[in-house]
């Protein structure tokens, strides 16, 4: 028996520090050194996000794109080149970030839902927002562009999903893996190590990817329930399949693709939309490979401002 108890005591020892270290656990620090703020929503729970408000003029809306371990800290750039010029916000998305992560069903209507409530009642600009939108982001930007005019003054779509003649597949595996709760959590925590994050985003970067971005990413991804919502993205529930038709064509608002080369985009249908809707216009930031604004921040300003002064809209 003394034994025995020697032995439980033993394990207990073993295990108390590792619980210790998971209840003390720091919370995950901002992505972006800016206010936070929250709104709460019916659908997608809390949502944190960043503003500076202190400058005048048309607000400006951040959304970040969506991977296995996105938030905010992916404008970062963005944000801290133009709050001194413009109010600007950055939503962390249902399921990344600060926002929160419950088990729910993440597909493209809760983003969408999401996305409309935020420059509904937190912006409200009579006039709409000009939103820059990264990615996926840039078909739930377009869909609340085309549902509601008055939310968005115009949109700068940074390496847009869904203007590749094919629809993004993640793989038949990968999508059925995706819906298995022990398969798909092991899944996730295979993508998200540390080598992992660091090799997806070389990918986006023609240099070596920002340090700051990938700390961030590793540590975002590590959060209770982390794993949820890039699920659902890897399972395909967040795509629109005919978002060319459905959204980007019928755009009402004015709209500028900035793009060059994109491991997780194409662009073979951007002069087919530029001919469908003359609203859009396109911008090449090079060389570049899906977050232009790290690696040309300059250029991709220069773009979106001389994009923002066109008169008359």
């Amino acid at each position: 028996m003394a034994a025995r108890a020697m032995s439980l005591d033993a394990v207990v020892g073993r295990l108390a520090p590792r619980v210790l270290r998971k209840a003390d656990r720091a919370p995950l620090s901002p992505a972006i050194d800016a206010e936070i703020r929250h709104v709460d929503t019916w659908s997608a729970g809390r949502l944190a996000y960043y503003v500076d408000a202190r400058a005048a003029g048309r607000p400006v809306v951040l959304l970040h794109a969506i991977n296995a371990a996105a938030s905010s800290k992916e404008v970062a750039p963005l944000f801290d080149a133009l709050r001194a010029e413009r109010p600007v916000y950055a939503l962390d998305l249902p399921g990344f970030g600060l926002s929160e992560r419950a088990d729910r069903a993440y597909d493209r209507e809760l983003y969408r839902a999401a996305v409309r409530r935020f420059l509904t009642d937190v912006v409200r600009e009579p006039d709409g927002a000009d939103v820059i939108a990264l990615s996926l982001s840039s078909e739930f930007a377009a869909a609340v562009a085309c549902e509601d005019t008055s939310l968005v003054h115009s949109l700068v779509l940074v390496s847009p999903t869904g203007l590749g003649r094919e629809a993004p597949d993640a793989g038949f595996v990968l999508r059925a893996v995706a819906h298995v709760p022990h398969l798909s959590e092991a899944l996730f925590r295979a993508l998200v190590t540390p080598a992992s994050i660091r090799w997806f985003l070389k990918k986006s970067f023609v240099g070596e990817p920002d340090p700051g971005l990938v700390d961030y990413a590793v540590r975002t991804s590590r959060e209770p329930g982390a794993h949820r919502a890039p699920l659902a993205f890897i399972a395909g529930d967040m795509f629109t399949e005919d978002a060319f038709e459905r959204f980007y064509a019928r755009l009402p608002v004015p709209t500028l693709v900035v793009h060059d080369r994109d491991p997780h985009a194409r662009f073979d249908r951007l002069d087919e939309l530029a001919q469908q809707n003359p609203r859009v216009e396109s911008a090449r930031v090079a060389p570049t490979r899906g977050l232009p604004h790290f690696e040309q921040r300059d250029a991709t300003l220069e773009a979106v401002r001389r994009f923002w002064t066109q008169d008359p809209w």
